[in-house]
């Protein structure tokens, strides 16, 4: 990969070169005024300048909402270049970029709905349909970006991301993107490579919505099962210390999906609409949709594979097939169509609102080999809902959605969602209150009630599981602040019990969390403070950190009123607790009451800087860890430490034309 990184420097720097000389060569050569004077009217009527307006969306609500998103242009805050820590202020994750993780935030816990198991914990590093965006620009838009980190001992990690869109007309857009995280990790047999491929495609008139997308993925983990308590010291090097797996688990799942979308847009009879500013002489034929009928469609696809070279018979008590070399497979295929009917808010009456109706199939195939031959799961689910919204509102917004499986192995399901948006004038400056809530049943996912592998197998009956969600969130720009106050009532749990086998708590139980963010700014300087308290009721089933904190203490200017930087260092701070343990064949943490980990501050030191398009970081990661100080252990998940103290760098450019 690094030889990629030179090929881009050295073209960005010839690219630079190229445009110097053309620069000089036009200010220095001697021509004749008329030479000059033809040459210049033909670049003129050659060069059409173009402002560079860039809109991107990405849909939400089952695919039926265009939700407007902002670019990130990583102004400054470059560094903080993981994806778990731009989800999450506090993680328990195995260590490393590109690793396994769990957010200690319950309420950023995913639940519900999942496709493949086995990939649940590795959200941040891959691309679902839903995550996808899509854009419309007048000029070609691209991003190149790249990080490098250099390990104690023999670990290297790089991530690289490369993205390129451009209309073909003023109305379809056409891009990919390509990203990639790639560790060895600082500890012996442990490593990962992350990356995926998006191609995407939309075309959006008056009349018609139309998307396709496709998603290449690969996650490759080498996972060396943790280094033992007793075995860890600071006086050592991380490539010297013991680890539990000599011979190392390796697993790799592969997954391609397809979706499209196509909307066609109805309204009344076409009418005229006077336009402001445009002469009474003139006017124009508008078309406003009143509705629409849409259908969208995705076929998923994935392979797993776990490999052992030979079976460590002390870390696994069962061994079920075989002892020496073993692979362990899985394939796993959801094909879901979706058809729905939308009546759209008319934004010039008070009390009208947007409806929407829809119906939803989906099959799904799960295989995986016994012992001797295979077993495969083939059903299907269809699903009946419907929404009422209103988006166009200044008084508020809010909608209201449910959702109930009718037919198939998920027979009763529901989900019934509300969200709530108020906005309170103050002075110069807006309040916004956000509320939202749900209730929902929903079935085990295939793979927690059936299994077969070299080292587990279950058959399980379990019951649904119960949620109920009540969120709060206030908004102060003006001052930098947020704050709310979450909760959740659970039934039917299921988790991960201390033998890493799936388990159901058919009680009750509740949590509780109230979280703050606060920006505060006095001159050139800046304190960013993120905090999150939460409490569970039932601390035998669900582990979570009561404080979480983040803060970020910086100096931000700019050198020669063109280049802005940053330096500062920042804290992430979880208080003790029984964090979950690791099951490296199954990619899935489980509870565990032996340790605790936490109560221990990790500190990073950065640098950010940037120059018009171009942007560049220097860190050092985990400053903590030196070992003449002595903040205490910093093992993550149970018996993953984290990476030792090392020194990363990253660049990022952005070209608009």
């Amino acid at each position: 990969m690094l030889k990629y990184f030179y090929i881009i420097f050295v073209l960005v720097i010839l690219s630079d070169i190229s445009l110097g000389q053309q620069s000089l060569t036009g200010n220095g050569a001697t021509r004749s005024s008329s030479e000059n004077s033809t040459k210049k009217d033909e670049a003129d009527e050659q060069k059409v300048k173009v402002k560079s307006e860039i809109k991107a969306w990405r849909l939400t609500n089952q695919y039926s909402k265009a939700d407007t998103i902002s670019l990130d242009t990583l102004m400054l805050n470059f560094h903080t270049y993981n994806p778990i820590f731009k989800k999450n202020i506090s993680n328990t994750y195995l260590g490393y970029l590109g690793a396994p993780y769990q957010s200690n935030e319950f309420f950023k816990q995913q639940t519900g709905y999942d496709d493949f198991y086995f990939l649940r914990n590795l959200e941040a590093f891959r691309l679902t349909s839903d995550e996808v965006s899509y854009y419309n620009t007048t000029t070609p838009y691209a991003v190149l970006r790249y990080t490098q980190g250099n390990q104690l001992g023999n670990g290297t990690e790089q991530s690289f991301r490369a993205f390129f869109t451009q209309n073909i007309d003023s109305l379809t857009n056409f891009g990919f993107e390509f990203q990639s995280y790639k560790t060895r990790g600082q500890y012996l047999n442990q490593g990962g490579l992350n990356k995926h491929l998006n191609v995407f495609l939309s075309r959006n008139t008056p009349r018609y919505n139309g998307y396709l997308t496709l998603v290449n993925g690969n996650n490759n983990l080498t996972e060396n099962g943790g280094i033992p308590f007793d075995a860890f010291s600071r006086s050592y090097r991380p490539n010297d210390l013991s680890v539990i797996l000599a011979s190392p688990i390796q697993a790799d799942t592969k997954s391609f999906v397809v979706f499209t979308s196509h909307e066609y847009l109805m309204g009344q009879l076409p009418f005229l609409e006077r336009i402001n500013n445009i002469p009474d002489s003139l006017e124009l034929d508008i078309f406003k949709p009143a509705y629409s009928v849409q259908y969208s469609a995705e076929y998923s696809n994935y392979k797993r594979f776990v490999n052992e070279a030979s079976v460590n018979t002390s870390f696994f008590d069962t061994t079920l097939i075989r002892t020496g070399s073993h692979t362990d497979s899985v394939f796993y295929r959801r094909f879901n169509h979706l058809f729905q009917l939308k009546a759209f808010e008319n934004e010039n009456r008070k009390f009208t609102f947007g409806k929407r109706a829809f119906v939803e199939n989906e099959i799904i195939m799960a295989k995986y080999p016994l012992a001797s031959g295979q077993r495969q799961y083939l059903y299907s689910n269809v699903y009946v809902g419907g929404e009422l919204y209103r988006s166009k509102s200044k008084f508020w917004t809010w909608n209201a959605n449910a959702r109930f499986a009718v037919l198939g192995r998920n027979l009763g399901d529901a989900k019934i969602e509300g969200q709530l948006e108020k906005p309170f004038k103050i002075l110069n400056d807006t309040i916004r209150i956000k509320l939202n809530g749900w209730y929902s049943d929903y079935s085990p996912n295939i793979f927690q009630e059936h299994w077969y592998s070299n080292h587990f197998q279950w058959e399980n009956d379990f019951k649904k599981q119960h949620e109920v969600f009540l969120k709060s969130k206030i908004e102060y720009p003006r001052y930098h602040l947020s704050a709310g106050v979450d909760y959740a009532l659970l039934s039917n749990y299921l988790y991960n019990n201390t033998q890493a086998m799936p388990q159901q708590f058919e009680g009750e139980f509740s949590v509780l969390s109230v979280h703050v963010d606060k920006l505060f700014k006095f001159w050139r300087f800046g304190w960013h403070n993120k905090a999150v308290w939460q409490v569970s009721s039932n601390n035998t089933v669900l582990k979570i950190p009561s404080i979480n904190l983040y803060s970020s203490l910086y100096y931000s200017h700019y050198l020669f009123k063109v280049m802005q930087i940053q330096l500062g260092a920042e804290v992430y701070f979880n208080s003790k607790f029984e964090a979950n343990a690791y099951e490296p064949t199954t990619s899935r943490f489980y509870v565990q009451n032996e340790h605790e980990t936490g109560g221990y501050p990790i500190v990073n030191l950065f640098f950010n800087a940037k120059l018009k398009r171009t942007s560049a970081f220097a860190q050092l990661m985990h400053a903590s860890s030196y070992r003449r100080l002595n903040f205490g252990d910093f093992y993550s998940a149970v018996p993953y430490p984290l990476e030792q103290m090392a020194f990363r760098f990253g660049f990022y450019w952005t070209f608009y034309d």
